[in-house]
């Protein structure tokens, strides 16, 4: 399954069939007008926007469909119908080449991680432009969100993590950031709590807890004391005892080797 959003500002109040024909159109610039599709408006934000879920697997050819490059193609399909229908240009940082070599480049799952260690004073905000972007993007992962690792595990995967600030909640990639409550009227923290049946700070310190646990090598130890005292065995033993084992195996296999060997070398028997 695959799944984008397509957004208008509050001003743009677009008739219903043409909303049709613009999610039409990026699904021809996709190469998906042939797959399966369920295209929904939602009016549970000021702006209007339509969310389009796609059968990634053609119905007749049982192929996939390439997901390469896919935001490019679907941010430039937007542009141009932009330019077309007269509505609003919004800039683009994939279809506009000098936007893309002014951004910030988005830091690697590794880079994510180290967001939580950042002093988030430091971090920029996002444009209005990206915090819009960025709202439409995760608008199907806060519906979905079953609890605060299931939310977190899903705004990760489009390159942001969850993170505390004062009282609130920011999303950051870890050099830019936008707040919680820009994500739609219905994304607030104390309903999202409600919703989940956790307060984000207790989510957050096992989350912390859970990155900064290391191996239980004392652990580790008692199981094989275990072991051994099962077996009536002291560790000189046990470890001596399997270091013979494997030698006289070794052995007895060199010793097999040498036979084979003479044998060779002296023929058959007559």
């Amino acid at each position: 399954m695959f799944h984008y959003s397509i957004s208008w500002p509050e001003y743009e109040q677009l008739p219903q069939d043409d909303m049709l024909k613009i999610a039409d159109r990026t699904l021809e610039d996709l190469g998906l007008q042939e797959h399966q599709a369920i295209i929904v408006a939602h009016n549970d934000t000021a702006h209007p926007h339509i969310h389009v879920m796609v059968n990634r697997v053609h119905p007749e050819t049982g192929v996939a469909w390439e997901k390469w490059k896919y935001k490019t193609r679907l941010e430039t399909s937007l542009k141009v119908q932009e330019k077309e229908l007269g509505l609003t240009e919004v800039p683009g940082r994939l279809s506009d080449p000098e936007r893309a070599r002014s951004d910030v480049r988005r830091p690697q799952k590794g880079e994510q991680r180290l967001a939580e260690r950042l002093d988030v004073a430091t971090l920029d905000h996002w444009s209005r432009e990206d915090v819009a972007e960025l709202r439409d993007r995760l608008a199907l992962s806060f519906e979905a969100a079953e609890s605060w690792s299931d939310l977190d595990r899903r705004v990760q995967e489009e390159g942001v993590t969850l993170y505390a600030k004062g009282p609130g909640i920011i999303l950051t990639n870890g050099e830019r950031y936008a707040k919680l409550s820009e994500m739609g009227k219905s994304v607030r923290k104390v309903a999202l709590e409600e919703r989940f049946g956790q307060s984000f700070s207790s989510y957050a310190e096992e989350r912390q807890a859970a990155r900064q646990q290391s191996t239980d090598y004392w652990g580790m130890l008692r199981g094989i004391s275990d072991r051994m005292a099962r077996a009536g065995k002291s560790l000189r033993e046990w470890v001596f005892g399997r270091s013979a084992s494997l030698m006289e195996r070794l052995n007895r296999s060199k010793g097999r080797t040498g036979m084979r060997r003479r044998k060779d070398r002296d023929g058959p028997e007559r």
